[in-house]
């Protein structure tokens, strides 16, 4: 093959780029089918999705009361927190005193809402793979038969990078297996304020796509679907011209993606050791816990 006629580094990466997108809006129109297909059916409870939901709480409540197994005597991340500011990892992980947090009832109904919501759309999936003829996805069982999620795939690693040991510790809301076999990750978001809220979303949030590499860490699956859902929705009269009330999202875990986490918890897990505070990064400040002795510190 002459000079000329072979394919150079970019041309690959742009391939791949082709690929992935490719992939990617399968998927997406993919799952985007599988949920308004089951939510066009009109059925009934159904016995082994029910019984399978109480197995799931019989897991979960025997998970709450076992003493977690995970090493104690070193750093601990977990995905939620993956897109959080180092100092606040770093203050998390020394046990920093936090903020007095002021819970307003009204925010307390919405979360309740959001995570039953979670919940419902959890078990719909179970659902669709009796009601659908041919589903899209099915939900990915572990070895206990159970669904892989939430509780039932709790779990932890430990990970050596750049010389220092720290354990990864956590779940996630789903794993499927696509109809052509492959497992593709699942993370479910919800929106409380306005159905108009779905339509001003044009990618997942930062935060969101870095839960998804920790998940590729923990749990070794790189593909994944970002769904979004509006619990508010449009006015019932609106019928076929109602707004759309959900939004997926795919999202494929690069091998850079992963080495830039890795990197980042490193480095807190080196500054948990020497006791060297890490510095702020002042635009994720809003919801961070610490911003007292953020401040007493200083930059």
């Amino acid at each position: 093959m002459s000079l000329l006629t072979k394919p150079t580094e970019l041309t690959n990466q742009v391939r791949e780029k082709k690929q992935s997108q490719q992939r990617g809006e399968e998927l997406v129109k993919a799952f985007s089918k599988h949920l308004e297909d089951v939510n066009s059916k009109d059925y009934f409870d159904i016995v082994e999705v029910e019984e399978l939901v109480l197995k799931e709480q019989a897991h979960a409540i025997e998970v709450m009361k076992t003493k977690k197994t995970y090493p104690t005597d070193i750093p601990r991340f977990s995905p939620s927190s993956s897109d959080k500011c180092e100092r606040e990892l770093y203050f998390k992980a020394i046990k920093a005193k936090k903020d007095e947090e002021t819970g307003y009832p009204f925010q307390r109904r919405w979360t309740r809402n959001s995570t039953a919501v979670h919940g419902a759309i959890q078990k719909q999936l179970l659902e669709a793979e009796i009601v659908l003829e041919e589903p899209e996805f099915i939900v990915f069982r572990l070895d206990n038969g159970l669904p892989a999620w939430e509780k039932n795939i709790e779990g932890w690693k430990i990970i050596e990078h750049n010389g220092v040991t720290f354990v990864v510790f956590g779940m996630c809301d789903g794993i499927l297996t696509y109809k052509d076999g492959t497992k593709v990750g699942f993370e479910y978001k919800t929106k409380s304020n306005s159905v108009a809220q779905i339509k001003q979303i044009k990618e997942p949030a930062p935060s969101h796509r870095m839960q998804t590499v920790a998940y590729s860490i923990l749990f070794e699956v790189d593909e994944w679907l970002i769904t979004y859902e509006s619990v508010a929705k449009d006015k019932w009269s609106t019928h076929e011209n109602a707004r759309p009330d959900f939004k997926v999202f795919y999202y494929k875990v690069t091998e850079r993606d992963k080495k830039m986490l890795l990197d980042k918890w490193a480095r807190v897990a080196e500054n948990i050791e020497t006791g060297e505070i890490p510095r702020p990064n002042t635009s994720k400040c809003m919801f961070c816990p610490f911003s007292t002795i953020c401040n007493e510190v200083g930059l």
